[in-house]
Parts: C-alpha cells; structure tokens; sequence
C-alpha cells in the first residue's frame, strides 16, 4: 500500500506521475472473494520505531518534529477506534522479506537498506511510502511494516517540496490496520499525496482523519469509549435499468442536513455494497458511474434514496439506477491555477475561488452547486479557462457560513435536470488555514 504523487495540471506546470483507481473506504481482505476482511485480533498493537528516523538523515529536514509526527499519527487513529499502540524502540532497518510469513516485527523505518528498497522499484520518484501486511488465513494481521521511502525528502513544517511527514504515516498507519484507499478526496486514506506546495499550501489535510476514514477503522475494531450513537451498518445492491448488476459505482452516504459526506464505497461484481462503522442518523444515498474507458456516455451522478441508520442495527437498503446518462466527466478539482486529483482545503467563513477540470464542460447551460446549505456559489462568478486540449476547466467563486462544521462536501454540475456529475468530498473544511480567500485573489470585489 502506499501514497502516490497526483496528477496535477496548471497553465504553468504540469505534472503527470500516474492514474489510479479507488475503492472507499473498504477493507484489505484475505481471500479473492473479499469475504475476510483483514485486521488485527488483538486490539493493543506493538509498533517498533526504527533508530534510522532519529539519526542525521538527508531524507529528513533538520529541526523536523519526527517523534511527535509518529505519536501523533497513532494518536489521530486511537482517538476513534477501540485501538491501542504500544511504542518500542529498535535499531532494526529492514523490513522483513516478502513471503508468507515475517518476523513479526512491525516496524517503521526509512532506512536506505536493499530490502527497503526493492520496496519501491520503478515508482520511487512517485511514492512517498509502502506499506506491506503479513496476515493467516483467519484474516488477522501478525505484522504490518512501514518504509517511508529513502528516495524522498520529508518535513513537519510545511517545506515546499517535501512530503509531510505526519500526513504520510497517518495514511500508512491506515494501512497497517487493514484499510484500503479510499474514492472520498478529502479522505485520509485517499489514494494520492501531494508534496508541499500543491496549490500553493502545505500538505497537512491527510494529518486529520474524514467521517469515511473513522467509519472504515471503526468497521473493523469498534469505536472508542467516547464515541455516541456508534456504530451500525448498511448493505445492499444497486442495479441498473436493465435488472443488470451495477458493477464499480461509487456509493456514498451524506448527512441529510449538513450534508456531510460520511462514507462512501465501490459496488462488487454483483452490484452489492456494505458499510459499517457508521454513526446513528438519517442519510441521503448517492450513485455515480466514475466512468468506462473508450465510453461516450456514462449514467448521470444520482441520489437513489434515503436511509435512517441506528445503533446496533443493519439496515437493508438496495435500489435501481435511473436510466439518465451524460456526455461530461468531472475529473479534477483545483485551486490557485492547479488542477490535481486532491481535495481542496479551505475554511468556513470564507469565500474561495476553485476550478473543476475533465471533458466537456463547454458551453453556458452548466449549473454548479453545492448540497449544503453552509456553502454557495456566486453564479456570476463561473469563468472558462484554456489549459489546452483534451481537458476543459471552468472556476467558480465559493463562499461558506462561519458555522461550517468541519468534513467533506460534495458539489454538483448539471447540464439538464436529469444530467449531472458530483465531485463527492472533494471539498475539505479544515482547521488548518487557508489563507487564499477570494477576497486576497480579488482584493476589489
């Protein structure tokens, strides 16, 4: 498992390191049915702390907060879930070989040893850590190493051009708990990572974990002690109109007042789907076809239904698609000029300008919006811009109320009533500022 440096475009710069596909919030599994999901049997979890972070190391800028960096990723994962790690030091280096089996040591290094190495192979210049599991057939983890890669420079202070450090290990501790990546943008566990600098702003978003990223880990190992009206769980299928199953769809649950999203998953050969870990509460379900390759038309971006979610309980819930199609694709979100793969950070209270990439976004029937009700566009604000061809990009001013909660939002393109796109938590409220309010890029609005 690892992070992988996005794609990301500009009028100026463009960066192409990689294509990907995602999969919610989902589990690691055991088996190629995917019927055992993979995790810890013990909930108490002994991390080893190789001795190569803490030596003089060009891979680390000096001054950088190592120790509090690796505390502090655990912590943000114990904060949620009936976990608990157990720090102890070594002067191990190398991640145990490949194979069936390990040492049963879990350890995270950045060693620049063969056996690290070999970790990384052709993307070294693409992926800023790996993370490799050894698990029994009973699907329970008996060791999960962690290689920050010695080909890459990391910091805990934002330096433009380095992989946050604390951001990395979040993701990678995600990993070590049997989580997949995720299709949520703005989740933690996100398939992509940018240096410092995407969008002219410090990499910090994947240090705090998504709703989507909490209901994975609580999925597997229960929520804290502290946690209210936790956990239940939704299954069921989703269909096409011809009664075929919905293969590959993205399935996501949004709060039905903030409109939130809280957790989202891909749809299995059956068309079936399941999330657990999910707090109490009364939902709005969406559907989206992220797309076939060589296809004209996919199905319209849809709501397909609501559910109410209680403690304890699973809830059944299945639906068809209806027969809409469009012949547009969101397929990037951006900001100050860049489009990538990764959410957009920004703060409540403030009002930004971002800028939505992908095919066919042409023409003035285009309505942008957000499901929210903390969050507006200004319509007079929507902009085309040229970033040459085989991509159009359009930009829109956003503003949102100073009670924005914090999490993920989705926004909406439609072209007709019934033909739509939905970018889902690709918009991030975060603590961590944001200073590149609208008001800075257009100091006389």
């Amino acid at each position: 498992m690892n992070f992988k440096l996005p794609k990301i475009f500009s009028v100026l710069l463009v960066w192409f390191s990689f294509t990907f596909s995602a999969i919610g919030y989902s589990p690691q599994f055991a088996d190629e049915a995917k019927t055992v999901p993979l995790r810890w049997k013990n909930n108490t979890i002994p991390i080893a702390i190789s001795s190569s972070l803490f030596k003089q190391n060009l891979n680390i800028r000096p001054d950088s907060d190592v120790l509090g960096a690796i505390r502090r990723s655990l912590e943000t994962w114990e904060s949620v879930a009936n976990i608990k790690f157990v720090e102890v030091p070594t002067d191990k280096l190398s991640v145990s070989p490949s194979g069936k089996s390990g040492d049963g040591i879990s350890l995270i290094t950045i060693a620049q040893t063969s056996e690290n190495l070999v970790l990384f192979g052709n993307e070294a210049t693409e992926v800023s850590a790996r993370t490799r599991v050894f698990f029994n057939n009973k699907g329970y983890i008996t060791e999960a190493d962690i290689v920050l890669n010695p080909y890459q420079q990391f910091s805990t202070d934002g330096s433009v051009g380095t992989f946050d450090l604390e951001a990395t290990l979040t993701h990678e501790v995600g990993h070590l708990l049997g989580l997949e990546h995720s299709s949520v943008l703005g989740a933690t566990m996100q398939t992509s990572q940018g240096r410092n600098g995407v969008y002219n702003l410090p990499g910090f978003s994947a240090r705090t974990l998504a709703e989507d990223d909490i209901a994975g880990v609580r999925s597997l190992y229960g929520p804290g002690k502290d946690a209210e009206n936790c956990c239940g769980t939704v299954s069921g299928s989703l269909s096409l109109p011809d009664e075929n199953p919905a293969e590959g769809f993205d399935v996501w649950l949004e709060e039905i007042e903030e409109r939130r999203v809280i957790a989202g998953v891909q749809t299995d050969p059956q068309g079936r789907f399941r999330i657990g870990g999910l707090p109490s509460g009364e939902y709005i379900v969406y559907a989206k076809d992220p797309g076939r390759e060589n296809s004209q038309e996919t199905f319209s971006a849809q709501e397909i239904g609501e559910i109410e979610i209680g403690k304890g309980r699973k809830t059944e819930f299945s639906a068809t698609l209806e027969n809409y199609f469009k012949n547009f694709q969101l397929q990037y979100i951006g900001f100050n000029g860049q489009l990538s793969e990764l959410a957009v950070p920004v703060n409540a209270g403030k009002s930004y300008v971002i800028y939505l990439g992908g095919k066919n976004l042409e023409g003035d029937d285009f309505q942008i919006g957000f499901y929210s009700p903390y969050i507006n566009v200004n319509p007079k604000s929507i902009v085309k811009h040229d970033y040459g061809r085989g991509i159009s990009v359009i930009s829109c001013e956003i503003k949102l109320s100073p009670a924005t909660p914090l999490g993920e939002y989705s926004f909406f393109v439609k072209k007709k009533r019934n033909d739509s796109d939905i970018s889902f938590g690709s918009v991030t409220v975060e603590n961590y500022l944001n200073p590149w309010s609208s008001f800075l890029n257009n100091p006389n609005d």
